[in-house]
């Protein structure tokens, strides 16, 4: 009698057991889960996400990629005008030194086959691209800079100046130089070969950084009817504004963007020919610039205080939205709020942030 019990609790076992592989086997194959005699199919992700910077429709393995930060210079007229810039999906502009303006251009939803003339990192650049995580591209930068980079472990550093033979070898196919320009307003990168040396070296992770919300453009009935947007960068070792970098915007009702001007002349991409017109503008207005003491050999250099909090003001649909700026660390997002300090979802496209610190001038008019 034992032996028989035995023997039919082997067999149950036995049927239990089969019917577990099997299961186990048609959940690993992707045949989907039965329920009721009906088969259910596995629900798959979206081929398509909402970009995590620019907010457009993106392939879900690109916008799932780590941003590529670029820094670009604009000096005037040498290195105008630049390539790539209307590739990026979020720019950042202000002083570097002299009452020179520089940008950082992002690079996540799109490539760019040629972004420059490349040039050296600032302190403050610096703590926007650990901010988002980045891949970051530049040719050399402050002592300061360059030795906070080797100890931030969200950023891939990326510095021309480890293969740099002599101004006209870089000493790498990652950066090159163009034959139109003189050096050192000759440097270019193309961002698909930036990411694959990124790649090669195990650094091109799944994103994870600083992403902005976003949200539907407004109606046409329900955009403003005008805006400019007036700015005016003032060296704060030797205050007098230079024409060469003023910055205006002007609001286009019906394509709800702003097209940009620099210098009196609309800014224009090289790799497109036409003018730069980003969906949203943020002016994130800082404390005083300071002389930057641990630069280096370059004593006209400044620190602006990036790191903390501030006044901003987001422009979008043709309104303005008074409210705030936000990074509480080297390593915490970027973040753009209203003045009850929740978060400014923007609009589908490109954004420019430009960083205005106190003794240089941002005006506007909205209608």
């Amino acid at each position: 009698m034992i032996r028989k019990l035995s023997l039919f609790f082997v067999s149950i076992l036995s049927l239990l057991v089969a019917g577990c592989g099997t299961a186990g086997t048609a959940g690993t194959a992707g045949v989907g889960t039965s329920l009721g005699g009906k088969t259910l199919s596995a629900i798959e992700p979206p081929a398509f996400v909402p970009g995590p910077l620019d907010g457009m429709a993106t392939a879900r393995a690109r916008a799932l990629r780590r941003p590529l930060a670029v820094i670009l210079e604009n000096y005037a007229p040498d290195s105008r005008p630049q390539s790539g810039l209307s590739q990026a999906s979020t720019v950042f502009e202000t002083l570097a030194e002299g009452g020179v303006t520089r940008f950082m251009a992002l690079y996540l939803e799109n490539d760019a086959t040629k972004v420059g003339p490349v040039r050296s990192t600032r302190v403050y650049f610096d703590h926007w691209a650990a901010g988002f995580h980045s891949i970051l591209a530049h040719v050399g930068g402050n002592d300061d800079a360059q030795s906070l980079l080797w100890h931030m472990s969200k950023v891939f550093n990326i510095d021309e100046n480890r293969w740099e033979i002599n101004l006209n070898n870089t000493g790498t196919p990652l950066f090159w130089r163009s034959t139109d320009r003189v050096a050192p307003h000759n440097m270019y990168v193309n961002t698909v070969t930036l990411r694959a040396y990124a790649d090669r070296n195990r650094q091109d992770w799944v994103y994870a950084g600083a992403s902005f919300p976003h949200k539907q453009p407004a109606p046409l009935r329900q955009r403003g009817q005008a805006t400019t947007i007036n700015l005016g960068f003032v060296n704060p070792l030797g205050p007098l504004p230079n024409s060469d970098y003023a910055v205006r915007y002007d609001y286009d009702r019906v394509s709800n963007t702003y097209g940009r001007i620099m210098g009196g002349l609309p800014h224009v991409d090289v790799l497109n020919g036409k003018q730069i017109r980003p969906s949203n503008v943020i002016v994130m207005q800082t404390g005083p610039a300071a002389p930057d003491l641990l630069a280096g050999p370059t004593p006209e250099s400044i620190l602006i205080p990036t790191l903390g909090s501030g006044k901003a003001t987001i422009f979008q649909d043709g309104k303005a939205i008074d409210g705030h700026w936000q990074q509480l660390n080297q390593f915490a997002p970027l973040r753009f709020s209203d003045n009850r300090w929740r978060q400014v979802a923007l609009n589908p496209g490109q954004t420019w942030v430009e960083v205005v610190p106190q003794g240089s001038s941002a005006q506007w008019v909205v209608r």
